[in-house]
């Protein structure tokens, strides 16, 4: 149960655990009596539940230099491998790998900014070796960006991550990334 349901759950049993202190007495059955018995009961062993803070949440940052932060620690990439990352950041909803070619105008714009290259034809030519469907070169940048993820110093794990055939995405809170 997450702690945002405990508080609910917590908050809404206090209400009604109010409201049933003197129900008992306003029954005048047996059954309704036993019933309100047991919920008081319910609401008395939901009170004592011991209700944990989240943990505190990690924060992506992305400069506007489109440095990689992940807490405090920089994430070192490759370019396009670095575009690709952003490109997922930007579409949480995921990207089926099949239908890459139609962000191409996106990637293009995510990977000059990062490139070491200022030719727009040796960039144009990257990004579509990058939607080439017969090439591998996105499941490369991908593997790259997974391994660079998992090599980080941190408790929470990132990944880009999908089944075969169906939209891959990059799993995290909206609310934790930052884009200065």
């Amino acid at each position: 149960m997450t702690y945002n349901s405990q508080l609910v759950l917590y908050y809404f049993l206090r209400l009604a655990g109010n409201c049933l202190e003197s129900a008992p007495q306003d029954y005048s059955s047996m059954a309704q009596e036993r019933e309100a018995m047991e919920i008081a009961q319910f609401v008395q062993e939901a009170s004592a539940l011991e209700l944990t803070p989240p943990p505190p949440r990690e924060i992506i940052r992305i400069t506007r230099g489109m440095k990689i932060y992940f807490g405090q620690e920089e994430l070192k990439l490759r370019p396009m491998s670095k575009a690709v990352l952003l490109l997922f950041l930007r579409h949480p909803e995921g990207i089926a790998l099949k239908d890459i070619g139609d962000h191409k105008e996106e990637l293009t714009r995510l990977y000059s900014r990062v490139a070491r290259t200022d030719s727009p034809d040796k960039i144009e030519r990257s990004v579509a070796r990058l939607i080439d469907i017969f090439s591998n070169e996105l499941n490369v940048n991908l593997s790259r960006v997974n391994a660079a993820l998992s090599a980080l110093e941190n408790e929470v794990r990132h990944q880009i991550d999908g089944r075969a055939g169906e939209r891959k995405s990059f799993k995290f809170f909206k609310s934790i990334v930052v884009w200065e």
